[in-house]
């Protein structure tokens, strides 16, 4: 993982590094250049000094500012600012920027800036950023940027993002995330994240996941210590908080906790709450039965010591419609082991769903609530036999009337 941080890190530093030698931003190492100066200036006279105090014009290149600075095109300060500067293009700071920057395309600092930048397009700095950030495109920073930042597309620093970040595309810190990222796709953290993890699309952490992941779709992490809540699928390598959703994964558990439709651990530690439950003990088995109600049906069980869930699909002929029905079930139950290995009692509940397919008189739709109770033979190791009885209360879906009562009986064999 330090190996996929230290990646993460580089692309990065990558893409800053395109965006600052797109930009006259060399001054870090080589200085900016004097340039062109059509501007009406108040400066300090005396020699070495090189402070501008106010500055308006067309376009203006000079050392220092301590004040004011308005210009039509460009304003490019060789060393520090500290004040108000704006232009209708570019800001370029060599060094450090304090205060007030807006620009029509970028402002660009090449070590820090503090303050509030306003961009069209980009806010760049070489190293860190303190403050307010706002843009269209993007705000970068080389290390760390702390404070609000909102963009349109994204918001980035190669080693720490820090207070809150709003982008319409992606928030991504190299290293480590703390505060609240919210994002129109995808947040990443190539570290640890404090905080909130918000997005449509995905969220990710590289290390550890210390807060709350939010998302739509998925959320990755290599340890969960916090949680994960999801409307499709979380995954953690180690699950040592909470995951929520539709699917949750995990390759180990440390008293984790897994909440969804289907619930899959590395290990057998994991506390697993939902329809479908999957660890290395549970024994997945196909089912193959018929009985008075569901002349035929194959389910899926899937059954860990005591507890097993079971989805199955059926034909329905004869006790509640004329003609062929289908249904589709899911159940849950205790399994008591009679004799080890041989010979078990089941008990259990379940709920089928009954498309009538257009029988006369009939509803098109169903539904059965079906307690049952079951004595389980296992001859060898991967086939058994079972007999169960029960009762199926079957009603209407629309105003929730009585349909038919019925006793159940069923046997069949399972397999695995």
């Amino acid at each position: 993982m330090k190996r996929h941080t230290n990646n993460i890190r580089v692309f990065l530093s990558a893409i800053i590094l395109a965006g600052t030698l797109f930009s006259p931003l060399y001054a870090q190492e080589y200085g900016l250049k004097k340039g062109r100066n059509i501007a009406l200036s108040i400066k300090n006279t005396k020699k070495g000094a090189n402070k501008t105090y106010l500055n308006l014009g067309v376009m203006s290149n000079y050392q220092n500012l301590n004040g004011a600075s308005i210009n039509i095109l460009s304003d490019i300060v060789h060393q520090r600012t500290s004040g108000f500067q704006m232009s209708g293009f570019v800001n370029i700071v060599g060094n450090r920027s304090s205060g007030m920057q807006v620009a029509g395309l970028a402002n660009i600092s090449g070590v820090k800036s503090h303050g509030l930048r306003i961009g069209g397009l980009f806010n760049i700095s070489g190293r860190s950023t303190y403050g307010a950030q706002f843009s269209g495109i993007g705000n970068l920073a080389g290390n760390d940027q702390k404070g609000l930042m909102f963009t349109g597309l994204i918001n980035m620093g190669t080693v720490k993002m820090s207070g809150f970040m709003f982008s319409g595309l992606a928030n991504i810190a190299g290293k480590e995330q703390k505060g609240v990222a919210i994002s129109g796709m995808t947040n990443v953290s190539g570290g640890d994240m404090y905080g909130v993890q918000l997005s449509s699309l995905m969220n990710i952490s590289g290390q550890s996941n210390k807060g709350l992941q939010l998302t739509a779709l998925s959320n990755v992490s290599v340890t969960n210590q916090g949680a994960q809540i999801s409307g499709l699928a979380n995954y953690s390598g180690d699950n040592k908080g909470m995951q929520l959703g539709l699917a949750n994964v995990s390759n180990k558990c440390s008293k984790g906790v897994q909440i969804g439709f289907l619930n899959m651990n590395g290990e057998n530690c994991g506390r697993q709450v939902g329809m479908i439950n999957i660890k290395p003990q549970t024994r997945i088995q196909l089912i193959v039965s018929g009985g008075n109600i569901n002349k035929t049906n194959v389910a899926v069980r899937f059954k860990n010591k005591m507890i097993y869930t079971q989805l199955g699909t059926g034909m329905i002929l004869g006790e509640i419609t004329d003609n062929i029905s289908v249904s589709a079930s899911y159940r849950t139950g205790l399994s008591f082991p009679l004799i080890k290995d041989r010979l078990d009692l089941n008990t259990d509940i379940g709920y089928s769903h009954i498309e009538t397919l257009g029988n006369a008189n009939t509803p098109d739709r169903l539904y059965s609530i079906q307690p049952r109770i079951s004595l389980e033979y296992n001859p060898l190791k991967k086939i058994g036999v079972f007999i169960a009885g029960g009762y199926s209360w079957t009603r209407t879906y629309k105003k929730n009337l009585a349909y038919s009562n019925n006793p159940l009986i069923e046997a069949g064999l399972v397999f695995f």
